[in-house]
């Protein structure tokens, strides 16, 4: 039998609104501080993590190596880049070097944190007191695109504890 350990240091609260969960995960890049931080929809059904164009260049993430992209999805086609977030702060964890999708146009308002980043860990869902634990998932499996077209492997991506904790 498995003991569940929650750690307040891997909690993130959340802010439910029209039946999403929204969280605010600070991003580590060039020029960026504690503060800085990008409003996620927590969205398990995202295969792939998406940063809206405004976002992308506020960060000067379109600065960083990336790859014309696109993607399909129930609203159509969407052209983009796939690019690497240098770092997001996961509770505790530094997820660093997580695979991205950015759009061509501002069409796409909502930032959703995709099961590519939710993969690195075992969330437990806390609704009374409104929070996510993420707790390290020990054996993350590589995304593979719905229509099997690509794949990211998960070793250019590192999970660390952060050392100010």
């Amino acid at each position: 039998m498995q003991t569940l350990t929650l750690e307040h240091k891997n909690k993130v609260k959340y802010k439910r609104d029209k039946g999403h969960n929204y969280i605010n995960i600070p991003i580590v890049c060039k020029g960026s501080t504690e503060k800085d931080t990008i409003n996620f929809i927590y969205d398990t059904g995202a295969y792939l993590t998406v940063v809206n164009k405004d976002i992308y260049e506020w960060f000067n993430l379109n600065e960083l190596p990336r790859n014309k992209l696109v993607i399909k999805s129930y609203d159509g086609i969407t052209p983009g880049y796939l690019f690497q977030i240098p770092g997001l702060m996961i509770g505790s964890k530094l997820l660093a070097g997580i695979w991205a999708f950015t759009p061509d146009s501002n069409e796409v308002k909502q930032n959703l944190l995709g099961d590519n980043v939710i993969e690195y860990f075992r969330p437990f869902q806390d609704n009374l007191n409104d929070c996510i634990y993420f707790l390290e998932n020990p054996n993350p499996e590589p995304y593979i695109s719905p229509d099997g077209s690509f794949t990211l492997a998960c070793d250019g991506v590192f999970l660390l504890e952060n050392l100010g904790e």
